[in-house]
């Protein structure tokens, strides 16, 4: 999804020439006191209408439904919280009003994750499907409703812009120099393994080139965070965070206790480690989802999808492509299709897309080639005639795939050189992670790795070895201990997650004193809440009104069925908590709700970047 900014927020020119000086240091940033910190937490906040350029033109007619009540504004922050004197920068804030200011407790600070996304369109997302539902355009049917109404009265909901992205000021990396042409990360040839080392080295380089690199980090962005609170006038930072917003929300907790309010953290990566051991899980999780979930489905559904009917004939199926075939898969999505379980039939249709479009090269007289760009039309006519189901509704459907499938074989064939350049959702997220993550500097390290990794888990494995952080420099910032005054906090995570695999989570859980879980094993989105399930949503919500939490540490929701199905087919290898609490409302549910899918579709979209590269 591309991102958008507020009009006048941008300050490159600036920051550029506030970078000769200054450092983050490798000590935890404390707020300094003085007339440098008062010039920013006395700033007035002049609050004014939303530009809607800043939303995606689909969302703008019903957060409309929002009218007065969505403002936008821009604060001001240091560039660097250590050193306040340094230089100043804008961040992009944006709220969704309390609909009774008289009850007003407080404000929701919605992340998205990332790093390098933007929770500016996020808080009015939020803010709409908090707004009860007699409220003009709002959707029926949501799990929930009438304590997600007293949350849109009582609180605000405030979305912004982490420093580095969206409408506060953007990072932005690139060089003059041209990608070095790398293959599909499963090609374990030393020569393919240098290349994707040279294209992790090329995007280091590129950010290390701009100093403001150094002034993106979670710490960073929690003291952001505080400020707003203060300017806002609130004693405690209510939170709401997905996936690297986990991460966000808890270094929150450890910085500020005093100040942490009713902390959500939903897609939990485990924070009781590091970056790299994160990342580290996800290959395993990326392959049990697409094989213990994905495929099993496309086995129970095979009288639609005629791809076999096991999951290991399936993956058969996949397994049998050429590696040019796989890697046009990746560069048409597959892997993303891992993080909805409404997703679910696009992973099967993407490999009945791949089985026919390799049957049409198999099969053609002339393959296609970049010496005779003649054979390319050819190619795409035969991939379009081709038969793929007999389903003729399905069929059309699995055409559509394999035209895109073909498309993006052919441009693999004879790819186009292109610049070093990265956008600011994906320089921040190389910024964060390395400025913060005790990566291994030895390139070997990441051969070996990506080697064991590709053979365990071939899906994503060998990808580990294009690790950009390999070439940046040490790290500047650390997340902190638990104190001993940290709140409770109530972590939300689905059993099958790809993004945010369920054993980092385990870790994280039991590293926070007093925390809560609501757990949806056979659940395979990157998110759960808004689930639409009472169990699920009633117990956020109660939480984020007034603070309570669950009676016991792990509260166990029924996942809801994959689509087309009228049960769950428990696929079991996930760690599994008992029945501590079972819910005896968790088949309470609402019908397809518009607002739930958007909101879903935001965090998938931004899940995903971690492999966009």
């Amino acid at each position: 999804m591309a991102k958008y900014h507020l009009n006048g927020l941008l300050v490159f020119a600036l920051l550029l020439l506030a970078a000769c000086g200054g450092d983050a240091g490798s000590d935890p940033v404390v707020s300094k006191p003085g007339e440098a910190l008062a010039e920013f937490t006395d700033q007035e906040v002049t609050w004014e209408p939303c530009d809607f350029n800043l939303f995606p033109e689909d969302y703008r007619e019903p957060l409309g439904a929002l009218g007065e009540r969505l403002e936008c504004a821009t604060l001001k922050t240091p560039l660097d919280w250590s050193d306040p004197t340094l230089d100043e920068i804008n961040l992009g804030v944006l709220r969704v009003k309390a609909g009774n200011e008289a009850e007003r407790k407080g404000a929701i600070f919605i992340n998205p994750g990332g790093p390098g996304g933007d929770g500016l369109v996020y808080g009015a997302a939020f803010g709409l499907y908090f707004v009860p539902g007699d409220a003009p355009d709002s959707s029926p049917g949501v799990a929930a409703s009438g304590l997600l109404a007293q949350l849109s009265d009582q609180y605000d909901v405030i979305g912004f812009s982490p420093r580095g992205v969206g409408g506060s000021f953007q990072l932005f990396c690139g060089s003059d120099e041209e990608y070095v042409d790398a293959d599909f990360w499963t090609d374990r040839s030393d020569e393919n393994v240098q290349a994707l080392l040279a294209g992790a080295r090329q995007e280091a380089e590129a950010c290390l080139n701009t100093p403001l690199h150094k002034y993106i980090s979670t710490e960073q962005t929690v003291q952001d965070m505080d400020l707003i609170r203060r300017v806002l006038g609130d004693e405690k930072l209510n939170y709401l965070g997905f996936s690297y917003g986990s991460w966000l929300g808890a270094w929150y907790a450890k910085r500020f206790p005093e100040h942490a309010g009713n902390i959500v953290l939903d897609s939990n990566v485990d924070f009781s480690k590091g970056w790299s051991e994160w990342e580290e899980l996800q290959p395993l999780a990326a392959q049990r989802t697409f094989e213990d979930v994905a495929l099993a489905y496309a086995a129970r559904q095979n009288a639609f999808f005629e791809l076999g009917t096991t999951k290991e004939e399936v993956y058969a199926v996949y397994d049998g492509l050429s590696r040019e075939m796989k890697y046009a898969l990746s560069g048409v999505g597959l892997t993303s299709t891992l993080y909805d379980s409404q997703l679910v039939p696009a992973t099967a249709l993407s490999l009945v897309a791949a089985k026919g479009v390799s049957t049409v090269l198999n099969t053609l007289e002339t393959p296609p080639s970049p010496e005779s760009p003649e054979t390319y039309g050819a190619f795409l006519e035969a991939v379009a005639a081709h038969m793929y189901l007999s389903d003729e509704s399905l069929n059309e459907n699995a055409v559509g795939y394999a035209i895109s499938l073909a498309e993006v074989y052919l441009s693999n064939l004879a790819p186009s050189p292109e610049p070093v350049t990265l956008l600011p959702s994906h320089a921040v997220l190389h910024a964060v992670k390395c400025n913060e993550g005790n990566y291994s500097k030895d390139p070997d390290y990441w051969v070996q790795k990506g080697d064991e990794l590709n053979q365990q888990y071939p899906l994503l494995g060998g990808a580990v070895t294009f690790q950009v952080c390999a070439y940046w420099g040490e790290p500047n910032a650390q997340m902190p201990d638990a104190p001993d005054n940290i709140p409770p906090v109530l972590m939300v995570q689905t059993g099958f997650n790809v993004a945010t695999p369920v054993e980092g989570a385990v870790s994280a859980f039991e590293s926070l004193p007093g925390a809560k879980l609501v757990y949806v094993e056979n659940e395979m989105s990157q998110t759960a809440f808004p689930y639409n399930t009472e169990c699920v949503d009633a117990t956020v919500a109660a939480y984020l009104l007034d603070g309570t939490l669950p009676e016991t540490d792990v509260t166990n929701c029924d996942a809801l069925p994959l689509p087309g199905e009228e049960q769950v087919y428990p696929p079991g290898g996930v760690p599994s908590f008992g029945a501590q609490s079972l819910s005896t409302q968790a088949a309470e549910t609402s019908g397809p709700n518009p607002l739930h899918d958007l909101v879903h579709d935001m965090i998938r979209e931004d899940a995903t970047r971690f492999f966009d590269h």
